[in-house]
């Protein structure tokens, strides 16, 4: 929990910046926005790395194949790298180009989900006589 709280901190006096930033220079506001979930993502990446390690001995323990661990960490990527493009292009007003990266987010989901589906189905065709 104690790590959460400096980046709570940061984010709450970073958004009293962009408050008064973004009336006088709103592309600087988009750019405070940008560096600060650049930074924030650099200090995760090790405890990242870290559980990323520990899904993988999990997996290996429990007899499951590293390949859907990639499944899901790749499409989990996906999904916040989705959610982050959004939220960026929706502060800069930019709902329609927001609309786009969430349905360009949706689809690389599905495609990276593939193997899995066709896991499963093929699982379900060797069960039925």
């Amino acid at each position: 929990m104690s790590e959460i709280v400096p980046v709570v901190l940061a984010a709450l006096i970073l958004s009293f910046i962009q408050v008064n930033l973004r009336s006088s220079y709103p592309e600087y506001a988009a750019v405070l926005a940008i560096l600060f979930t650049v930074v924030i993502v650099l200090r995760v990446l090790n405890p990242l790395r870290d559980m990323i390690g520990v899904f993988y001995q999990l997996g290996r323990g429990a007899g499951v194949s590293g390949g859907y661990f990639d499944v899901l960490l790749r499409t989990l990527a996906a999904a916040y790298i989705t959610a982050f493009g959004s939220q960026i292009c929706k502060d800069a007003g930019e709902d329609s180009l927001a609309m786009v990266v969430e349905f360009a987010g949706k689809l690389v989901i599905m495609i990276i989900a593939l193997p899995i589906v066709v896991g499963v189905v093929d699982v379900l065709v060797n069960l039925l006589p």
